[in-house]
C-alpha cells in the first residue's frame, strides 16, 4: 500500500490504462504543506481559489482583480493574508509616481497537502466543502442559461433511443451565441461503456484545458463551467 503522505508515489504508465487526471502532473516536484496557516488556505475552496491565477506567473493585483471579477481592494485582503501565510512572494516592483506597483508570485508552483495535515472530521466533510461552491457556480450558470432560453419546462420522455430521459428545455446557445450544454443521468452500463465515455469526457476536458490559456480568433474569452464527471453508483 502506498503512504498517502508521501510525496513520493509512482507515476501511471499511460499504456496500463486510461490516463488520470494527475498524469500530468510531476508529483515528485511538488512542495508538501503542512503549516496550518498555509493548509487552511489551501483546503478552503473560496480562500484557494485568489491564490491559483498567482501560481506558475507573475502578474498584479490589478490584473488578477480583472481575471477574478472582484475590485483590487477586495483582492489586496486575500493577498496580504496568503504573504502573511507564505503561500505569496514579492518578485518585482514597477516604479511609477505615487506608489509603486508590486509584482507577485505564488511561493511555489504546485502544493501537496498530507491527508494528515487536513482537519476535516472525516472524508464526506471535505468532499461537502469542495462540493459547495462547485454547487453553487453550477446553479448560477445553470439557472443564467434557463433564464436566457425563456423556456423553463421540465421534460420527462422517452429519447430517441428509448431510454426514460428528464430535461429542461435548456438550448444550445445563448442569445449571445455562446454554446451551451448540460445533461446528467444515472445510466446502466458495461465496463467496457463506461470506460468509452470516460475517455472520451477526459479528451475533451484535456482539450479545453489545454486551449484555456490562448485566445481564439475571435479575441474575446468569457469564463465557462466546464464540468464532467463518470462514477460508479454506491448500491
Amino acid at each position: 500500500m502506498v503512504d498517502p503522505d508521501s510525496p513520493r508515489q509512482p507515476r501511471r504508465d499511460v499504456d496500463e490504462g486510461p490516463r488520470a487526471a494527475w498524469d500530468d502532473i510531476d508529483l515528485e516536484a511538488l512542495h508538501v504543506v503542512r503549516d496550518p496557516a498555509q493548509v487552511e488556505i489551501l483546503t478552503d475552496p473560496a480562500r484557494v481559489r485568489f491564490l491559483r491565477p498567482f501560481m506558475g506567473r507573475e502578474v498584479t493585483i490589478s490584473q488578477v482583480a480583472s481575471e477574478l471579477e472582484v475590485t483590487p481592494n477586495a483582492l489586496l485582503y486575500r493577498v496580504r493574508r496568503m504573504l502573511d501565510a507564505g503561500l505569496l512572494r514579492v518578485v518585482a516592483t514597477r516604479p511609477r509616481r505615487g506608489r509603486a506597483i508590486k509584482v507577485y508570485r505564488a511561493s511555489h508552483d504546485g502544493y501537496r497537502v498530507p491527508v494528515s495535515a487536513m482537519r476535516y472530521d472525516d472524508l464526506r466533510q471535505r468532499v461537502d466543502v469542495y462540493s459547495r461552491p462547485i454547487v453553487e457556480d453550477l446553479s448560477r450558470a445553470y439557472t443564467a442559461a434557463l433564464l436566457d432560453a425563456g423556456q423553463h419546462d421540465r421534460i420527462i420522455a422517452l429519447n430517441s433511443a428509448g431510454h426514460p430521459w428528464g430535461t429542461d428545455l435548456l438550448p444550445t446557445t445563448t442569445a449571445q451565441g455562446r454554446p451551451v450544454v448540460f445533461a446528467d443521468a444515472v445510466l446502466w452500463l458495461d465496463q467496457e461503456q463506461a470506460s468509452l465515455v470516460q475517455r472520451r469526457l477526459r479528451e475533451a476536458l484535456e482539450e479545453a484545458l489545454q486551449r484555456a490559456g490562448s485566445a481564439g480568433p475571435s479575441g474575446t474569452r468569457h469564463p465557462y463551467l466546464v464540468m464532467g464527471a463518470v462514477l460508479p453508483m454506491p448500491r
